[in-house]
């Protein structure tokens, strides 16, 4: 026959499983924290290279004028011609 299961050994084995999950969902959530962090990061990299972009053609006069041409020709915000 078998022993009796001892309950205080029952419920360590519980928590034990219990912290472990808990373990798991902490390091997803992390992950995820971190992930936001990252894509603050990437906006605010894009958002300095735009506005650095935006300064570069602004002084030289060739490329602001070449883009006033661009923007003439392919209308501000269009997309490109159809190539099909």
């Amino acid at each position: 026959m078998s022993e009796p299961v001892d309950p205080y050994e029952l419920r360590a084995r519980q928590l034990r499983i219990l912290a472990g999950l808990h373990r798991k969902r902490a390091a997803e959530l992390e992950r995820t924290a971190e992930a936001g962090l990252a894509a603050r990061s990437m906006r605010k990299l894009t958002e300095a290279l735009t506005a650095a972009e935006v300064r570069d053609i602004a002084e030289h006069p060739d490329l602001a004028e070449l883009n006033a041409q661009l923007d003439g020709f392919y209308g501000e915000d269009s997309a490109p011609p159809d190539t099909a």
